[in-house]
C-alpha cells in the first residue's frame, strides 16, 4: 500500500470479503514472523469453534507479574486433567504445557546454535593457545632484558604488568579486527542462516555486541598472557644456566599447548566429519516422490460457485494450467510433501479406527490425513504397491489409499486391500471407507523423519496446494503459471510458486546449517593446530641447532634427523589425539541430535580426523625437519 499515512480506515478485499484495516504492527513485532495480517478469532469456522475434535489454535498468554512458569504449567495440566476426566473421547490424551515463547521460538535451532558456540570456544581457546606459545617464546627470547630491570629494581608484578599491558594490546587490536571482519561478513552470515535463526535480520552490532566482543577480548589477553606471566615472575638463573633451563620449560609448556590444540582439533574436526556423513545418509534416503520439475503453488484459495471447488479446479484452474507450454501434468492436494513444520504436524492428522477391532477412548491411532486429486500420484511418481488407484469417479465413494506403513502397522503378514478403516471416530457416528489400494511410502514431514500412517483420498478443499509437472526444458516457468491463475480469476492471491526440490532442501536446511559452520570452525582449527605445531617445532629447532650440527658431524644423515623431528612432532600428537578422543565419547550425547542413521561416536569420523591430524603433525614438521638436516657441521663444531 506505498507505506500510506492514511491506511487505518482502508477497505482492503480477501478471499472475496472486505475487511477494514483498523491498524498497523511493525515488522520486527510481528507474531507469528510469517503473518501478514491479524482477524478476529470470531471469523474461524464454526466447526472450529464448536466442535471439540479439532485443536487447531495455540494460545499465547502472559504471566501475572510475580508468577512463575512453572506455577502456570502446572495450573494448566489440572485443567487439562480436568477436561479429560469430563471429555474423555477428545481429551484422554490431550495434556497443556507452558513453555516460554522465546524457548518456543528458537527451540527447533537451538541446538545448532549451542554445537556452533561449543566450536566458537573450541576455537577461542585454540588461538589462545597459539598466542600463549608466541608470547613465551617471546619472553623466553627477553631474558637478559627481564634480567637486566630485575636488576635495576623491577619486581615480578611490575613485569607482569608489562607482560601483560603487550597481551591486552594484541588483544584490542585482535578484538577490534575481529568486530569489523564479523561485521564484513555478516551478510554473508544472514545469506547462510536465512530461514534458520529466528528474527536474524534483526540482529545487528548494538551495544550489547560491543560489550560480549570486547569482554571476550580481555578473557583471551589473560589466558594467553598468564603463561609468559607465570615464566617472567620465575627467578633469574645465570646466563649460562639459563638457556638450557628455559628451552626445557618452554618446550615442556608448549608441548602442553600443543596437546590441548590437538585435543580441540580433534573434537571439532570429528563433530564436522560425523555431521558430513550423517548428511550423506540423509542425502541417501528415499522421500518416495520425485520433485525433479514439479512446481508448488501452496494455499491456493479456489473460489468455486456456491462452495463447488471440485468444478472450478477440474473443469477451469486444472485446465488452464495444462495449456501453458512446458506443462505435463497437474495435481491438487492439502498439503505438498515436506511443506508443513513440526508446528503443523496435527495440522492435517486424524484419529482413525479399524472395523472389527476395539480401541479404548482417547488411544485410537493417528494418521496424516491428505486429500488430493487422482492425478497427485502419477505428477509425483509415487509407486503403486498393490490394489488399485482411484480416479475421479471414486472422489464420492467411501474408498481409500494407505501408504506401507499405515499397512504394516496394522494389518502384518497380510494383505491390507479390502479392508476396512473407521474415519471420523470422535463423531457420534463414525463411518467406514474400504481400503482400494496401498502406495508406497512418502517422508512427508522430512527425510529425518520417520514415515507416519498416512490415508488418501479424492477430495477438494476451499484451499489446495497445486502441484505442475513441466518438461525440463520450461524453466522459468512462474510467471507463466501465474498468468494462467489469474486469467480464470483475478482475484486468487498467489502466495507463491517454487519448485518441489526447495521443500526438500528447506527439511535439510538446519542440519545444512549446523553442517557448514561446523566445517567453517573445522577448518579454522586445523589451520590453528598446524601454526602450533609448526611454531613450537620451528623454534625447538632454532634452539637446538647446534646440536643438530654435531649429530651431522658425528654420522647422523638428513633423513635420520628428519625422521627425528617427524617423530617429535607426532610424540606431540598422540597424546592430544588420545585426550581429544576422551573429549569426544564425553560429547557423543551432545552430537546425538545432529546424526541420523549413524552412532555419535562413529569409528570412521573419529578415525579419519585422527589419521587427518596425524597428517597435519608430519606436514608442520616438515619444514622445521629441513632446516634441521641443512646444519653445517663446521659451523656448529666451530661454535663449540
Amino acid at each position: 500500500m506505498g507505506a500510506a499515512p492514511a491506511v487505518v480506515g482502508r477497505q482492503v478485499r480477501i478471499d472475496g470479503q472486505s475487511f477494514h484495516v483498523v491498524g498497523v504492527v511493525p515488522q520486527r513485532q510481528a507474531f507469528p514472523e510469517w503473518a501478514d495480517l491479524w482477524m478476529p478469532l470470531s471469523l474461524i469456522e464454526p466447526d472450529l469453534r464448536n466442535r471439540r475434535k479439532f485443536h487447531p489454535l495455540e494460545v499465547i498468554a502472559r504471566l501475572k507479574p510475580g508468577v512463575r512458569p512453572e506455577q502456570a504449567h502446572g495450573e494448566m495440566q489440572t485443567i487439562a486433567r480436568h477436561l479429560a476426566q469430563a471429555h474423555p473421547e477428545t481429551n484422554a490424551t490431550v495434556g497443556a504445557y507452558v513453555i516460554p515463547l522465546a524457548q518456543e521460538i528458537t527451540g527447533a535451532v537451538r541446538p545448532s546454535l549451542l554445537l556452533a558456540w561449543a566450536a566458537v570456544g573450541l576455537i577461542l581457546l585454540m588461538a589462545c593457545a597459539n598466542l600463549a606459545h608466541l608470547f613465551l617464546a617471546r619472553i623466553i627470547e627477553r631474558h637478559h632484558e627481564m634480567s637486566i630491570r630485575e636488576a635495576l629494581g623491577a619486581g615480578p608484578w611490575r613485569l607482569v604488568r608489562q607482560v601483560m599491558s603487550e597481551a591486552f594490546l594484541v588483544a584490542a587490536i585482535g578484538g577490534g579486527v575481529g568486530i569489523a571482519s564479523a561485521a564484513w561478513t555478516s551478510q554473508l552470515l544472514r545469506k547462510l542462516a536465512a530461514n534458520q535463526i529466528p528474527r536474524f535480520e534483526w540482529a545487528g552490532f548494538e551495544g550489547p555486541v560491543w560489550i560480549f566482543a570486547a569482554a571476550i577480548s580481555l578473557i583471551g589477553a589473560v589466558l594467553f598472557g598468564l603463561p609468559a606471566c607465570w615464566q617472567a615472575m620465575r627467578p633469574r638463573l645465570h646466563l649460562a644456566e639459563a638457556g638450557r633451563s628455559v628451552t626445557r620449560g618452554r618446550s615442556r609448556l608448549g608441548a602442553i599447548l600443543v596437546t590441548g590444540q590437538v585435543a580441540m582439533a580433534l573434537l571439532v574436526l570429528a563433530g564436522a566429519a560425523l555431521l558430513m556423513r550423517s548428511f550423506g545418509a540423509l542425502l541417501r534416503e528415499e522421500a518416495g516422490f520425485r520433485a525433479d520439475q514439479v512446481w508448488t503453488i501452496p494455499n491456493l484459495p479456489l473460489h468455486g460457485d456456491g462452495g463447488q471447488f471440485a468444478p472450478f479446479l477440474m473443469t477451469r484452474l486444472a485446465p488452464a494450467l495444462s495449456r501453458v507450454p512446458g506443462v505435463l501434468g497437474v495435481a491438487a492436494v492439502n498439503a505438498a510433501p515436506m511443506s508443513l513444520s513440526s508446528t503443523d504436524h496435527s495440522r492435517f492428522a486424524t484419529r482413525f479406527g479399524i472395523e472389527g477391532r476395539t480401541f479404548d477412548p482417547g488411544s485410537y491411532p493417528v494418521a496424516q490425513n491428505r486429500w488430493a486429486s487422482p492425478e497427485y500420484f502419477q505428477v509425483l511418481g509415487i509407486t503403486l504397491r498393490s490394489g488399485r488407484w482411484l480416479s475421479e469417479a471414486d472422489r464420492q465413494k467411501p474408498l481409500i489409499l494407505i501408504n506401507e506403513t499405515l499397512a504394516r502397522r496394522f494389518f502384518p503378514n497380510q494383505d491390507a486391500v479390502g479392508k476396512r478403516i473407521l474415519v471420523g471416530v470422535m463423531d457420534p457416528k463414525p463411518f467406514a471407507q474400504e481400503i482400494a489400494g496401498v502406495v508406497a511410502d512418502v517422508r512427508d514431514m522430512g527425510l529425518d523423519q520417520e514415515v507416519e500412517p498416512t490415508l488418501y483420498g479424492i477430495d477438494t478443499s476451499p484451499v489446495m496446494t497445486l502441484l505442475v509437472k513441466t518438461t525440463s526444458g520450461s524453466i522459468p516457468i512462474a510467471p507463466a503459471l501465474e498468468e494462467a491463475i489469474h486469467r480464470v480469476d483475478p482475484e486468487i492471491p498467489i502466495p507463491r510458486i517454487q519448485p518441489l526440490q526447495q521443500n526438500v532442501a528447506e527439511s535439510m536446511a538446519r542440519r545444512r546449517f549446523a553442517l557448514i559452520l561446523l566445517a567453517i570452525f573445522a577448518g579454522m582449527a586445523a589451520c590453528l593446530t598446524v601454526a602450533g605445531i609448526y611454531g613450537l617445532l620451528a623454534q625447538s629447532v632454532n634452539a637446538r641447532l647446534r646440536e643438530f650440527g654435531v649429530r651431522a658431524a658425528i654420522g647422523a644423515a638428513p633423513g635420520e634427523l628428519v625422521a627425528m623431528i617427524l617423530r617429535e612432532s607426532l610424540a606431540l600428537a598422540v597424546p592430544g589425539l588420545i585426550v581429544g578422543l576422551v573429549f569426544s565419547l564425553a560429547f557423543a550425547r551432545v552430537m546425538k541430535t545432529f546424526v541420523y542413521q549413524l552412532s555419535p561416536v562413529d569409528p570412521i569420523s573419529i578415525g579419519g580426523a585422527a589419521v587427518f591430524l596425524v597428517v597435519l603433525a608430519l606436514v608442520s614438521a616438515w619444514l622445521p625437519a629441513k632446516r634441521a638436516a641443512s646444519v653445517d657441521p663446521a659451523l656448529a663444531l666451530r661454535s663449540e
